[in-house]
């Protein structure tokens, strides 16, 4: 005869030790008493009594599959990508949408990314079983798709846990406070207060222009502008987008769409309003006072509308691109180094979306029989190369300037966009200009650098690295020459019919490679003038900065945008002459010449009243022209800084540069030319990321300057190496 069972039910399923009181201490405590019981209700069941207690709506979650589109089908921060189909055919892709899976015609399965938001190459199809979705749930681990999300914010979300005590009358309150704490849609969601979130939509919806200017920015940015940034988006899906938003109302409602779309939004507009010359921006209705506080106020509203779309943990497409978009307006969005810091979510948020596992596909080039989601498809793998390769440029670009890099180009797979028409994305030929030419040409000089970067960093000696950089220095200039598209080369004769940013980017490219021969042979600019062995280095220095100089200061058409990085590229070029004019005796040939190209330079600055890059570059190139007359009407070599002159910072790259210029009045815009006074002190030097300059120069600057320790010019040509030239 079996024992007799003195162990009460409850405390069987709890698994915990009961006394065999009846009742027993346990369910007493528990309020339970009047269902301590030793028997079975409706029998013993092995299956269900001796099976440890799961919360099963819980522990779904893991199976739940995680797209780029979210979850839910409402909330403004879980929307598609535009054009992906819904299953909700009449609303907007960017404001509904439902779950989506990868699709085998979009991406192999290797490729395929799921994350917070939609995939890349997302589109309607059948749903994968659930240990395939959680086996691709790779954004946290950056593709090792082993690793899936289990965190505790996802297990203990609010829906399930709801769920699950709905499902179960008795829970212990402390499990229920700890469940509690986790969920993601208390009050502090998205890092706002409601009352503070309440206040921050209020204003966004204050900032929006008049629903005709945004129509007119759009526009400009896409025809004008959208070349510059590598077509990180395809200009007929956002206009759709952006028709769908308005819907047949006047008036853009921030709280109905995705906060991510909207902050691209705003990074369109910002760059628009700054990018486009005064009379283009009188057309709209903006006079040319307003363009910089606009410019800032866009651009600020861009981090907001990040922020409250939860970007860092909602991964989708649309933060890439306004954060890459950023950098158009980046001299009066904050300083460089905030930049910096988004630009590394934007690297991450890009992994995430497994931007950089765009392989070949078998429906890439196809001219004819796709459908219509094979051709949406086709769009979002190419868009989400161009990203990829936008934020690959942007991270080697700049290696010369900050001694490293941070993609390597083993770990990505993603193959070069393609060519294709802009409005249909049929295949065309590479004699026709596309986005592509730029794009990709602007890579092969940034994968340019970081193979000189290494080689640099492994030559043990001086005369070594001399070696390196006069042959990268070659190679640079070949490139330049014979290895630019033919579409992109001056020596190929301009097609009517061509868009006028052709010839642009033409300009733009030869002033990069200039800048970037300056910015190889910066090592040895400052050792050129003590010895003769690096007099190359002096030759190549003040003959790309002639360069630049000569190539910006032709007249801009009406419609040319104005690049900040043109005018830095200056700002480069004149403290390069300047710092060889004080080499030189007034009455060398090279000095007089040295002395019209800086006045060249100036004058050309001086031309952009809206930039406060251009104002500061003005201010610091005067502040060293009236140092160097100092010395030649003093003949002490060691005569102290004069107190009428600030003295010069200890770093002067884009990213302090831009912060100091920030901050400048535009009041002073009209005495740029004057000389500084004592009030005019120099910001605080801090690091950022374009630190790194000449090597030892203050022991190169002559004694009768006046400069005393300062490392004068320490990051002087870092000025202008941006991140996408």
């Amino acid at each position: 005869m079996p024992k007799a069972r003195q162990t009460c039910t409850r405390c069987s399923m709890r698994r915990q030790k009961c006394d065999r009181k009846s009742p027993c201490s346990r369910c007493v405590q528990n309020k339970e008493a009047h269902l301590c019981t030793t028997e079975w209700i409706n029998g013993y069941n092995p299956n269900i009594h001796r099976k440890y207690p799961r919360k099963g709506s819980i522990l779904d979650a893991r199976h739940t599959t995680t797209t780029l589109s979210g979850a839910h089908p409402i909330h403004p921060r879980n929307r598609n990508w535009p054009g992906t189909p819904t299953s909700d055919p009449e609303s907007p892709p960017p404001f509904r949408g439902g779950d989506l899976d990868g699709h085998d015609g979009i991406l192999p399965h290797r490729e395929r990314s799921y994350s917070t938001i939609s995939s890349i190459g997302g589109t309607q199809s059948q749903h994968l079983d659930s240990e395939q979705q959680a086996a691709n749930l790779d954004f946290v681990t950056f593709g090792r798709s082993e690793y899936t999300d289990v965190s505790i914010g996802r297990l203990l979300s609010s829906k399930d846990a709801a769920d699950f005590q709905t499902k179960n009358s008795v829970i212990n309150p402390s499990e229920q406070a700890q469940t509690s704490q986790f969920d993601d849609s208390g009050p502090m969601t998205g890092g706002f207060s409601p009352a503070a979130r309440a206040v921050e939509v209020y204003h966004i919806r204050s900032l929006l222009p008049e629903k005709k200017q945004v129509y007119q920015m759009v526009e400009y940015h896409e025809k004008y502008m959208m070349y510059w940034s590598g077509g990180i988006y395809h200009g007929p899906t956002f206009r759709k987008t952006l028709h769908e938003a308005y819907r047949q109302s006047n008036v853009l409602d921030p709280q109905n769409t995705d906060w991510r779309w909207t902050a691209f939004l705003f990074s369109i507009l910002s760059a628009s309003i700054i990018g486009s010359s005064d009379t283009v921006s009188s057309r709209w209705g903006i006079s040319s006072t307003d363009k910089i506080r606009l410019a800032k106020n866009w651009g600020n509203a861009t981090i907001t509308c990040l922020i409250l779309g939860d970007f860092a943990s909602n991964f989708h497409v649309y933060s890439v691109q306004a954060i890459l978009n950023l950098h158009t307006s980046l001299h009066l969005v904050g300083s460089a180094k905030e930049f910096a810091v988004y630009q590394s979510a934007a690297i991450s948020i890009a992994r995430g979306l497994s931007l950089h596992r765009l392989g070949p596909h078998p429906d890439d080039n196809k001219a004819t029989g796709l459908n219509s989601e094979q051709k949406q498809a086709l769009v979002q793998r190419e868009i989400g190369r161009r990203i990829w390769y936008a934020i690959t440029s942007q991270d080697w670009i700049c290696t010369t300037s900050q001694g490293l890099y941070n993609i390597q180009p083993r770990h990505f797979s993603s193959i070069k966009p393609g060519f294709y028409d802009e409005e249909t994305m049929d295949p065309i030929t590479d004699d026709i200009p596309n986005i592509a030419h730029h794009t990709n040409h602007l890579n092969d000089v940034a994968r340019l650098l970081i193979r000189y970067q290494d080689e640099v960093q492994d030559a043990t000696d001086m005369t070594t690295k001399y070696t390196v950089v006069l042959k990268f220095d070659t190679k640079m200039r070949e490139m330049a020459a014979e290895k630019i598209p033919k579409v992109l080369s001056p020596r190929t004769p301009i097609n009517p019919s061509w868009p006028r940013w052709v010839v642009w980017v033409r300009r733009l490219h030869q002033i990069s490679c200039s800048h970037k021969i300056i910015m190889m042979h910066q090592i040895f600019f400052n050792k050129s003038f003590k010895s003769s062995k690096y007099a190359y280095s002096r030759w190549a220095c003040v003959d790309a900065a002639k360069t630049i100089i000569s190539q910006t200061s032709t007249e801009r058409e009406e419609n040319e945008p104005q690049w900040w990085v043109e005018q830095a590229f200056l700002v480069t070029s004149g403290l390069t002459l300047a710092l060889d004019l004080f080499h030189r005796s007034s009455q060398e040939t090279e000095a007089r010449e040295d002395q019209i190209w800086i006045d060249k330079a100036i004058k050309t600055l001086q031309n952009c009243p809206s930039s406060s890059l251009a104002i500061h570059g003005v201010r610091l190139i005067n502040s060293l022209l009236i140092e160097r007359l100092k010395k030649l009407e003093n003949a002490q070599p060691t005569r102290p800084l004069s107190g009428t002159t600030q003295p010069f910072p200890t770093d002067i790259g884009p990213a302090t540069l831009l912060g100091q210029a920030s901050e400048i009045d535009q009041v002073q815009a009209t005495s740029i030319a004057c000389p500084l006074t004592a009030n005019d002190a120099w910001a605080p030097p801090s690091l950022d990321i374009d630190m790194v300059g000449f090597e030892d120069l203050k022991d190169n600057l002559p004694l009768e300057v006046g400069f005393d320790n300062n490392v004068f010019l320490e990051s002087m040509l870092s000025l202008a190496d941006s991140q996408l030239f």
